[in-house]
């Protein structure tokens, strides 16, 4: 089944994928609102976000990259060899620690490990890249069904209540 963000009942307890995290913190044109209005329902508790700390590092290292494109001019694909070159660049990064700052505050669970073996048979069941496979075994692990993502690879699995942004 799949929901928009705003349809999701109050009460409900969610695992909230990386992209629904970028959205607002990018501001998205189309998504932005959306996941902004989602994210307040979730930072008032009206519904409960639950992660793994694989979105937690996809978001980080996202805006990790964005920091340094953003800063140094350079593409996206220069951005890794840039660090490793000067990782002192980190050090003048204000904007991706005012994030991660912003990031460690937010009103969510984090669901640990371990996800192994589990992750293999998901995978393999559902045809999911292996992120997408520790994330289901994390929502298996607190017995969750609500997904809020906009990877469509999710709605293979038949059991989640995938629920997307809209514009």
């Amino acid at each position: 089944m799949r929901l928009n963000l705003s349809e999701i009942p109050a009460g409900t307890r969610v695992f909230i994928d990386s992209n629904i995290f970028l959205y607002v913190f990018f501001s998205h044109p189309v998504y932005g609102k959306s996941c902004h209005n989602f994210m307040k329902k979730v930072e008032s508790s009206e519904i409960s976000g639950f992660v793994d700390e694989f979105v937690l590092n996809e978001v980080f290292h996202k805006l990790m990259i964005t920091s340094i494109v953003n800063s140094y001019h350079c593409e996206p694909h220069e951005a890794v060899s840039l660090l490793k070159r000067s990782p002192s660049i980190l050090a003048d990064l204000s904007l991706l620690w005012q994030a991660t700052d912003l990031l460690q505050k937010v009103n969510v669970t984090d669901i640990t490990g371990p996800f192994f073996p589990d992750t293999y048979r998901i995978s393999r069941e559902w045809n999911l890249l292996s992120t997408d496979a520790v994330h289901i075994a994390a929502m298996r692990k607190e017995q969750l069904s609500f997904i809020a993502t906009n990877d469509t690879d999710f709605l293979r699995v038949s059991a989640l209540q995938v629920c997307h942004p809209v514009s």
